[in-house]
């Protein structure tokens, strides 16, 4: 299993409702609302690397609210 972590900042007042929309999305296995420059970091997980990255674009990066995100792969050594 190849594995990212998405860290997401939201529009104002929309926190609540990415969040929601966010952990019903295939391959998102985790998401926490956190303190901090931002709002939710989520852990997506896929059979592929390609297929994690997949979610992030297609799954999640179109949530209506969030403003930006970053991805961070995991690297296994």
């Amino acid at each position: 299993m190849e594995m990212v972590y998405v860290l997401i900042n939201t529009l104002p007042g929309t926190l609540e409702k990415v969040y929601g929309e966010l952990i019903k999305k295939p391959g998102v296995v985790d998401a926490s609302i956190v303190t901090g420059p931002y709002d939710i970091v989520a852990k997506i997980e896929g059979n592929k690397i390609t297929e994690a990255l997949g979610t992030v674009v297609r799954e999640v990066r179109r949530i209506e609210g969030i403003k930006s995100t970053e991805t961070l792969v995991v690297v296994k050594m």
